[in-house]
């Protein structure tokens, strides 16, 4: 599970984050089944929508748009920790899109194959930001408006088991802030679950090959922070075992969290990293000297930036089901174990 610095997991140090489950549930369970498919909006409300899904658009071009956006929205609201998250995992993102496209990958993957792996991490890494980002947007403008917008969520597709999260953190946002970013966590787990992991052409051309568990074996699914220290460049990182799994998701992200922000020190070098290095999808991002140090078994990465390697691709977004149907995402929420550098 542990890729460069070390660190445990101490199960008898933990941040509650909520008490408060049951009545999420039953809140969210509420929304649910009142949901239909018209929304009665006013005029001002349906313009409002209809900004936010042109703005989102926009911004979910490619990886480096979207990367980008997650960055500029933490800077404005820093209180969205989320945000800042969703910026390094999506910086991942746009790592492997890139090292696609080496010779080493090249030798595992046929051209089609390439294709097929590159349009996985594209539409997991669209279809996220298409439902996050239109919650972050709809945040910043409840702050502008100084009301809570939560009710909007509905016309913007968004699952019912986020409404209530969101109206108790602009209600106490110093108190619910973890709570928020471990809910956004399943939240966008659970979406991607629902609309591309279960999917059967997915697991057929990417999931269920042997190819992908070799990619897997090689550091493909292994989430990496980078950050200074001492005026060098370092790497901390987890690796989601069998990816495939929603529960092994989760508790990733859980774990990157708590290492994020739960060790001032790591967030303050992390954050210098990000705010200093442009992403752009080639590993030289990192530096070629650190990389090479950190690289598992010396496999050669891409050096391209991602607009030099893949195009950028419109995706569609028809299924809105809602992939909520009861209790089982609240136990996620209920605390945040602290991990323990050592």
């Amino acid at each position: 599970m542990i890729y460069s610095l070390p660190f445990k997991v101490n199960k008898t140090m933990t941040i509650e984050t909520t008490n408060n489950l049951a009545h999420l549930n039953t809140q969210s369970l509420a929304i649910l089944s009142s949901f239909s498919n018209t929304f009665e909006l006013n005029e001002k409300e349906s313009k409002l929508v209809q900004r936010i899904k042109k703005n989102v658009r926009l911004h979910n071009k490619n990886n480096i748009t979207r990367t980008h956006a997650y960055l500029e929205f933490y800077k404005r609201y820093p209180e969205i920790k989320w945000a800042f998250l969703a910026h390094l995992v999506s910086r991942n993102g746009g790592y492997y899109m890139t090292d696609l496209q080496t010779t080493f990958a090249k030798k595992l993957l046929s051209p089609v194959q390439q294709h097929a792996f590159f349009l996985f991490l594209e539409r997991a890494n669209a279809a996220i930001f298409q439902d996050a980002f239109s919650q972050l947007l709809l945040y910043e403008e409840s702050q502008k408006n100084g009301q809570n917008l939560s009710h909007l969520l509905t016309a913007l597709g968004v699952s019912a088991f986020m409404h209530p999260i969101w109206t108790e953190f602009i209600n106490e946002p110093m108190k619910k802030e973890h709570l928020l970013s471990l809910a956004l966590i399943v939240n966008e787990q659970h979406y991607i679950e629902n609309k591309l992991i279960q999917d059967g052409k997915t697991k057929e051309d990417v999931l269920d090959t042997w190819q992908f568990y070799a990619q897997s074996f090689l550091g493909m699914t292994q989430v990496l922070i980078p950050y200074e220290s001492n005026n060098q460049l370092a790497l901390v990182g987890v690796n989601i075992s069998q990816f495939s799994s929603l529960k092994n998701r989760i508790i990733a992200g859980k774990l990157l969290y708590a290492l994020l922000f739960l060790h001032s020190h790591l967030y303050s070098g992390t954050y210098s990293f990000a705010d200093s290095v442009k992403h752009t999808g080639a590993r030289q991002d990192y530096s070629s000297s650190l990389h090479s140090k950190f690289n598992h078994f010396k496999a050669p990465s891409s050096t391209l930036p991602l607009d030099m390697c893949w195009g950028n691709r419109v995706h569609t977004f028809f299924n809105q089901s809602d992939w909520f149907v009861g209790t089982s995402p609240y136990s996620y929420l209920a605390k945040l174990d602290m991990p323990t550098l050592i």
